[in-house]
């Protein structure tokens, strides 16, 4: 069966599916940026014939039009010690390690502190969804900022983070990541 080129109308990423008679209604979500429409979509108008930063290569994606699904909880990696820490499917609160602190997940050590991190800073929530596992971003009320990629979250946000995405707790910076299963951990 030949393959067809199509491009993300979201993000112009150039991708490669097995054509099928039945293809342009089929659901695919792009690899790159999540973006979810039928093939048909990925068809339209200038977005075909690519974008800003397109290249001429496409993007295989295995099984035709099927995407893996992940199903890594992924962890957080503290920029200024590198402090690793687990996620886990659920929901989890993240503050600075305080003696009288209820944080579900406490960062810091005995040799850094953040004061400007709040003892119960926010939550992240792991959620299984039919495509795999998202990641939560909620905002419970912190008397401190939080920053995402460097823009200030507004009271009451919950927003769905990517691997990669940088938080700011405090003074405290923070990177979304895949888990990294020979990292060292830091208790």
């Amino acid at each position: 069966m030949d393959t067809i080129t199509i491009v993300c109308p979201n993000c112009r990423s150039r991708l490669s599916v097995q054509n099928a008679p039945d293809i342009r209604d089929k659901m695919l979500t792009c690899p790159i940026c999540k973006y979810k429409a039928k093939v048909n979509v990925f068809l339209m108008g200038t977005a075909a014939q690519g974008g800003l930063g397109a290249s001429d290569e496409a993007t295989r994606l295995p099984g035709s039009y099927q995407q893996q699904i992940k199903i890594d909880p992924g962890q957080m990696r503290v920029e200024q010690t590198g402090q690793i820490c687990e996620l886990r499917i659920g929901s989890q609160v993240l503050g600075r390690l305080a003696n009288s602190g209820s944080a579900d997940i406490q960062i810091g050590s005995e040799t850094y502190k953040d004061e400007y991190m709040s003892r119960r800073h926010v939550q992240i929530d792991v959620v299984k969804t039919d495509t795999g596992i998202e990641h939560h971003l909620v905002e419970i009320g912190s008397k401190n900022i939080i920053q995402l990629n460097g823009e200030p979250i507004q009271r009451g946000d919950e927003i769905v983070l990517s691997f990669g995405d940088k938080l700011t707790l405090g003074k405290t910076n923070l990177t979304l990541e895949e888990t990294d299963e020979e990292a060292t951990r830091v208790i």
